[in-house]
Formats: C-alpha cells, structure tokens, sequence
C-alpha cells in the first residue's frame, strides 16, 4: 500500500531564466509507516537534497522509499511520538544518518544535503515546519541553505532579504502570495551559488525553498509546500453566530420543558409568580391608600 503523495518543485537554472518549474512527485512511502495507525502521533518528510545520488531512505532500519532522486519528498511518514533514526543509502552503502526526536502533533522536514565540507560530505538536519496560521493572502515562506558552498545572500526580486546564511542554515518569513524571484550568492565573494529562479507562493501555504548543489553540479532548488490550518483570529468578520435549536439552557438546571411532568412544573411556577406579583400590587394599593387617607387634599 502506498503512502499519500508530496509534492516537490525542482527549479532549473535554464528553466529559472526562462520562469518555468519541473514538478517532480514525491516518492510513496512503506505501508509501516505510511498508515496512519493509533500509535501515529508525528509527521515526518525525508527531503533528499544530494543531486548526484539516487538513495534509499531507511527509518528505524526499515526501508521505506527506494531509488530516490534527488529534489524529492518522501512522505507523510507517521510515526510515534520519540527518537528515531533516519538513514540514507546507495547501493547498499550508507551515505548519512541521523537520529530525529519527534514530539506528538509535530511536523518535520528531515533534510540529506551536500555540506559544505572538503571532501563534501553529506549531512542531515532535522527542520521543524511551522505550521501556524498566518493572515488571509500570507503565506509563510522558508529559505534553507543546502549547497555545499559559503555563507550566502539570498535575494528576493533582486533585493538581499537574507544576510549570511550558512549551510544547513534555515530563515522563515511571512509574505504575500504571489510568485517572488530568488537567487543565491557568496556573502564575501559575490560569486553565484544560485541562479535566479522563480518561486511561486500559495496563500495559506508553508513553502520551504532548499538551495540544493555541489561542486561540479548543477544547483537546484527543491521546495516542499504544507497547507496552514485555518486563519489568524480576527481577520474575517463573522457572517453568522450560531445560537443553537432551543431549549439546551434548561438542561442546565436539571429538567426540560418538554414532557408532561416539564409542562406541569412550569405551569406550577408560572402560576406562583402570578401570586406574588399579585401580592405585590395589593400591597402596594394598600400602602398608596392609606398614604392618601393620611395627607387628604
């Protein structure tokens, strides 16, 4: 059985500059981890960030995707809330692994990149998905850092939005939706660690955008897109208040309305209100009469 499908966007350089994107579909995991069973209580997505290599993802040892490539998403995985261990291999060869600590409700992106390393090396790093609402026509966009390069600037429609973002590195922010050009470069040298691509941006979305690269390789761009559960409190009107069928207060007191012996205990009190009200106004006649005997014209 196979899991519910990602999906990823792999952004070209050739295709950037011409404002195309390539959809590549993420890879189904095992029915281990793809079911959602009773002792589910986290998410998880393995991201394989390492062009080069087609890889097999193993998690607690069990393999749950084969000959993943590059710029792709495996998952949902569900899994129980602790420590797990996430692996990538090759051809029977491991090529990084790394333990993950899933908390309950949580949602994990678990990221293999090309650190920036000589010889360069693969890493893996675990980043949370935030998965808060934001206001209507927001988005929340995050831009990661895994080329096996230096530091970089990442420029947003030719403006840096983000200063020295190291390998690994990861910074979030919230924007319009809409479709927003982005490229790297070297922070001290200037030199182009991506070109500039397009990135599209749904409202309601998390949009997670990996620079993704080594020496020798063409860069990319892998982005994994979440939806946002519902809107920030106070940024719709309400067009209705729902005030419920009638008669669920009395419930509160310990009897209902309905029903005879309901019928005969309110026609009881409705009558004992009628006598003390009729009590009352006597009094009252009473006491403006003898005022008026008491003060005569």
């Amino acid at each position: 059985m196979g899991a519910p499908r990602s999906r990823s966007v792999v952004v070209l350089p050739a295709l950037a500059l011409a404002g195309a994107l390539a959809l590549a579909a993420a890879v189904p995991a095992s029915a281990a981890y793809a079911a959602t069973a009773p002792t589910a209580k986290g998410t998880v997505y393995v991201l394989q960030g390492m062009p080069g290599v087609t890889a097999d993802v193993l998690v607690d040892g069990a393999t749950v995707a084969r000959g993943v490539a590059a710029a792709t998403v495996v998952g949902p995985l569900r899994v129980p809330a602790g420590r797990h261990t996430v692996a990538l291999t090759s051809g029977g060869t491991q090529l990084v692994s790394g333990g993950v600590t899933v908390e309950r409700g949580a949602s994990l992106d678990v990221l293999g990149y090309w650190a920036a390393e000589t010889p360069t090396m693969p890493r893996i790093t675990v980043l949370p998905n935030d998965l808060s609402p934001v206001a209507a026509g927001k988005a929340r966009v995050v831009v990661t850092h895994g080329i096996a390069g230096p530091p970089a600037d990442i420029r947003v429609n030719g403006k840096v939005l983000f200063r020295s973002v190291a390998n690994g590195e990861s910074l979030t922010v919230v924007v319009q939706a809409g479709t927003y050009r982005v490229a790297a470069v070297a922070t001290l040298s200037g030199q182009t660690l991506l070109p500039e691509a397009s990135l599209p941006v749904r409202a309601a979305t998390l949009t997670r955008a990996v620079a993704i690269g080594a020496p020798g390789m063409t860069p990319a761009v892998l982005v994994h897109v979440l939806p946002l559960p519902g809107r920030v409190s106070g940024d719709r009107i309400p067009t209705a208040v729902g005030t419920g069928t009638g008669g669920q207060a009395a419930g509160l007191f310990g009897w209902s309305p309905a029903g005879p012996k309901g019928l005969l205990r309110l026609t009881f009190e409705l009558l004992s209100l009628s006598f003390i009200v009729l009590a009352l106004l006597v009094v009252v006649s009473a006491r403006r009469a003898a005022s008026a005997s008491r003060h005569p014209r």
